[in-house]
């Protein structure tokens, strides 16, 4: 037990003060998520939903926070490869799930959307289809903005 509240004494967290135990060592929370059903149930593909979650954390979840860690990095913090990252980052984005703000050399920045602008999980498949593809498809419109 002693390893693993070490590890969340040096893990990188928001800003927000550590429970204690009496003895001063920092333990992790009791409970860390929820999981709300509508996100549960929508659909995503195992490494869309820990990029988002991933996202989701990093802005707070809130619309206005902003997400611009590169894609090497949360590939790394997601443990998945770069270019799951990419797929799973295309997804996110066609579904409007996120939404993306190129940012000229600079990493690209994303925000996350609400519910009501995310599409139906009946398209998922061939969203996902598509941003797998090797052409991209022009009917899909990617939610990009450009700063």
């Amino acid at each position: 037990m002693l390893s693993e509240e070490k590890n969340f004494e040096n893990s990188e967290t928001s800003s927000v003060e550590k429970p204690k135990s009496p003895d001063g060592i920092n333990k992790p929370p009791e409970s860390v998520a929820y999981i709300h059903a509508f996100l549960d149930e929508y659909g995503l593909d195992p490494y869309e939903f820990r990029l988002y979650a991933h996202m989701v954390r990093r802005t707070g979840g809130k619309p206005e926070g902003v997400f611009f860690a590169s894609l090497t990095k949360s590939a790394l913090i997601c443990d998945m490869s770069v270019r799951k990252a990419q797929q799973a980052l295309k997804v996110l984005i066609k579904a409007n799930l996120i939404k993306q703000t190129k940012r000229h050399g600079r990493t690209d920045e994303y925000r996350v959307t609400p519910t009501k602008e995310w599409v139906s999980k009946d398209e998922l498949a061939k969203i996902r289809t598509d941003a797998t593809s090797r052409k991209p498809d022009k009917n899909i419109n990617t939610a990009t903005e450009t700063e």
